[in-house]
């Protein structure tokens, strides 16, 4: 019987809890003695507290383990973890808490969880990384069995951004530094802002005409939509994990406390300046871009271009409001407004509650709730809230 995903992110926290259960206790104890128990379970809830097996259930409860480091940083983690592995946790809270929704993973999702598994599990010397390791290398066979031969080509970006191959290395430095770096340290002059403009210019352009050649007999409406899920924010932030900027942005201390290294927004926003860094580097050579982006477009698999192009709005609207504020779904008011009864039209307003989030028309009911979920998903992207 094939494993899902679910199972196998499942399998990759009961491995983590294995090895970060017995490496927590002995830090805390460290410094709390035997009075750790009471601070650790301190986070669970009051019903887990007070059993008897309250210790037994700790060292099962993968998230409170997780947000235990969070909120003991300072005190016990930080004298021998960095923000890397910070990070790596707040990564993993969220992951724990997806699995818990039974939320559906893509494969590619699924390596990254595995993967940031096995370096936080690493990063404690527990004996289980190499268990994880083997879950790694599993999942990425099924990920694409081309991605190995792909590799080299790549790798080109990463190589570039590793030995700093720039003739000006002030421009990578700039598209490394988050405004709240230069908050905290005026002297360092000018943030990414205005290269991530351009770098998602160059970015938009490279990818439409990638596609364009790719795909002769795709229509606009579904190039277009293609395209925004090459490059989109979760994609981007994607490939800028692959490339290595995750853990080399230069945010400043609250950015980075409030895990600004696995932030798909402060991700995306930093691959597209370093993309603009590499364009100005060489002056201004279009042709130079292209050979390191696109090999990045070719690593996607084309069955989830296809499946990103192709999800219904109404569905992501959903997903985001169950993410974010509450597990009732959308409600659709629709009603037809004119026409005539074989070309009618009808107008269609979504709400979260007694809230409405947008509004749209179409000839159909179908239509016209897809519209008002269009809109409702276009002003939350307006509004910055779309990638929460």
């Amino acid at each position: 019987m094939a494993v899902s995903n679910h199972e196998r992110i499942g399998r990759g926290l009961t491995l983590l809890n294995q090895g970060l259960y017995p490496y927590i206790k002995r830090e805390m104890q460290k410094v709390y003695g035997e009075g750790w128990l009471t601070i650790a379970t301190s986070y669970m809830s009051d019903d887990e507290t007070f059993k008897p097996e309250a210790e037994d259930i700790l060292g099962n409860n993968i998230p409170v383990l997780l947000t235990l480091i969070i909120k003991q940083w300072d005190q016990v983690f930080s004298k021998k973890l960095g923000y890397t592995e910070r990070a790596l946790v707040a990564e993993l809270i969220e992951t724990s808490k997806t699995w818990a929704h039974q939320s559906r993973f893509l494969t590619e999702d699924t390596y990254r969880a595995i993967d940031t598994i096995a370096r936080l599990l690493k990063a404690i010397s527990a004996p289980e990384v190499n268990v994880a390791q083997q879950q790694k290398q599993e999942v990425l066979a099924i990920l694409s069995p081309k991605q190995t031969e792909k590799a080299p080509t790549r790798d080109k970006l990463a190589e570039i951004i590793k030995q700093q191959s720039f003739q000006d290395s002030s421009l990578l430095r700039r598209a490394l530094t988050h405004r709240s770096y230069v908050h905290e340290n005026p002297q360092e002059g000018e943030h990414n802002e205005r290269l991530e403009f351009l770098g998602d210019a160059l970015l938009t352009f490279l990818s439409g005409e990638y596609l364009y050649r790719r795909h002769p007999e795709k229509e606009e409406d579904q190039l277009t939509r293609r395209r925004s899920a090459l490059v989109d924010e979760k994609q981007l932030a994607k490939f800028a994990i692959e490339v290595g900027l995750n853990f080399r942005m230069r945010l400043g201390k609250g950015a980075t406390l409030e895990g600004g290294f696995q932030n798909p927004n402060l991700l995306s926003s930093t691959f597209e300046a370093v993309i603009a860094a590499y364009y100005l580097d060489n002056n201004y050579d279009i042709e130079a871009v292209r050979a390191v982006v696109e090999p990045l477009f070719d690593s996607v698999p084309e069955s989830i271009v296809e499946f990103r192009s192709n999800v219904d709005s109404r569905n992501r609207f959903q997903e985001w409001v169950q993410r974010n504020i509450t597990q009732t779904p959308p409600k659709y008011d629709t009603v037809q407004v004119g026409g005539s009864s074989h070309a009618p039209e009808f107008i269609s307003k979504v709400f979260v509650g007694d809230k409405q989030y947008g509004e749209g028309k179409g000839r159909s009911k179908k239509d016209a709730a897809k519209a008002a979920a269009e809109d409702a998903l276009a002003r939350l992207e307006k509004s910055g809230l779309a990638s929460e």
